[in-house]
């Protein structure tokens, strides 16, 4: 097993552990239990050694939005639900992903944060699809209904227009064929010395930063 895939395997185990948290009606003893096991596999990959950051993602990963450790669709990152997105011939992309009870706001619905989060992921994907990808300056939600969890959602981005560096862009979360969520985004495309500078920063900064 290579790397990657030793990682989303890692990723798998901790989601299911974190869905069991939140979600588990063991006894007080047994939890106290589990949290002493968890306690001590954090403590062991700890001592064989942690990286001062994530893994920066090369130029043609970022646009082709390959990111292992994204919180939204890195499959190696237990918080993310994670989804899947594929480009289409137009250069929108549509993602698919099934949110959990970790994900939750109100009862059995996706926190509204979430949302935000799936859709300020997928309109930056859809503008790194298109090859204007820049950093969120504006995002607008507008939430028509609830979003449930624990059923597959759709959620489809593309890039409306571009500027010099102002790029906007919109899409939707879509479960049962009904529009759950909608936003549309400003987004800034940097100028390549400050993306330089931005992982100049990031891979010195240290862990107690």
């Amino acid at each position: 097993m290579g790397d990657a895939e030793a990682a989303v395997a890692l990723a798998d185990a901790v989601r299911r552990l974190m869905s069991a948290t939140v979600l588990s009606t063991a006894s007080e003893a047994a939890v106290r239990a589990a949290a002493d096991e968890v306690d001590a596999l954090a403590h062991q990959l700890e001592d064989i050694g942690l990286r001062d950051t994530m893994p920066w993602p090369d130029q043609e990963s970022m646009r082709r939005g390959r990111r292992p450790f994204s919180p939204v669709i890195g499959a190696a990152n237990p918080i993310a639900p994670p989804m899947t997105v594929r480009t289409l011939a137009d250069r929108s992309v549509v993602g698919e992903c099934t949110m959990r009870a970790i994900h939750e706001g109100p009862p059995g619905v996706v926190h509204g944060g979430w949302v935000a989060t799936l859709l300020d992921q997928l309109l930056g994907h859809a503008n790194a699809a298109a090859g204007v990808g820049g950093f969120t300056a504006e995002l607008t939600v507008r939430y028509r209904r609830p979003t449930l969890y624990g059923v597959a959602l759709v959620v489809r981005a593309r890039t409306d227009s571009v500027d010099g560096r102002r790029v906007r862009a919109s899409g939707e979360i879509i479960a049962d064929g009904v529009v759950t969520a909608e936003a549309t985004g400003l987004f800034l495309m940097p100028s390549p010395e400050r993306v330089a500078a931005l992982q100049e920063t990031v891979e010195a900064r240290s862990p107690g930063d």
